[in-house]
């Protein structure tokens, strides 16, 4: 029995589990300052309207070029194969209370798809605010909150029960929210991280506006700031 609902569910992630977006669980990194490198690689669930899953692993490189400039890399790959990829530039400022505020803008394009339909590559066009506190509780955890606003550009094949098909462009903006927690050592923490997404022109079966994921965040540098 137990195996039966195991492969009930892998089907219902496999065959089911398709959507032309879903928010990426892009790292908030909350940079502090020159050198500043943070690592996250993860995986992560997506949910849809009507209770089918997505899941996928993920990573996101980020570093502060000096100290008020950063860029940033995603990428991930869900259990279909479709990926995602994003680049963007940012700067921030770190305050003595160990409060971050970030603002990053970028470009970002990948694939989806649905059961009956055929999405090409889409382009996102983003902008994303992040706030949050560094080294809380004797250093263990970090936590914070962002806000990604973007337009994306994508189009789709729609095939029907005679294999007719019928290809559409559309656009639509975006907005997703999301809030993590770190916890862990000074180095390397468990990272927690939910992303809600509202899109203004992409029918609801074919986005999934929920994704929560959880990894391992590593930080590298020499921070001026424990060295004094």
């Amino acid at each position: 029995m137990k195996k039966i609902i195991c492969k009930l569910l892998v089907m219902k992630l496999l065959l089911t589990g398709c959507a032309a977006y879903y928010p990426q669980l892009v790292d908030i990194p909350l940079i502090e300052e020159k050198g500043d490198i943070r690592l996250n690689t993860g995986c992560f669930i997506a949910m849809d309207f009507e209770d089918i899953l997505n899941a996928g692993v993920n990573g996101t490189f980020s570093a502060g070029v000096t100290d008020m400039l950063a860029v940033q890399g995603y990428a991930s790959l869900d259990a279909l194969l479709r990926w995602h990829f994003q680049g963007a530039l940012g700067i921030f400022n770190a305050y003595e209370n160990n409060t971050v505020i970030e603002m990053y803008a970028g470009y970002g394009l990948g694939t989806g798809g649905w059961w009956n339909m055929l999405f090409d590559f889409y382009d996102l066009c983003f902008m994303q605010f992040n706030i949050g506190q560094t080294n809380a509780v004797n250093g263990n955890i970090d936590f914070g909150m962002g806000l990604k606003g973007g337009y994306v550009f994508y189009d789709y094949t729609q095939y029907n029960m005679n294999y007719e098909y019928k290809m559409t462009k559309n656009n639509s903006w975006i907005i997703e929210p999301s809030m993590f927690v770190r916890f862990g050592g000074k180095h390397v923490k468990m990272n927690i991280m939910v992303n809600y997404l509202w899109a203004d022109n992409i029918p609801k079966p074919y986005y999934f506006p929920v994704s929560v994921g959880m990894g391992v965040n590593f930080k590298f540098g020499n921070s001026k700031k424990e060295s004094l």
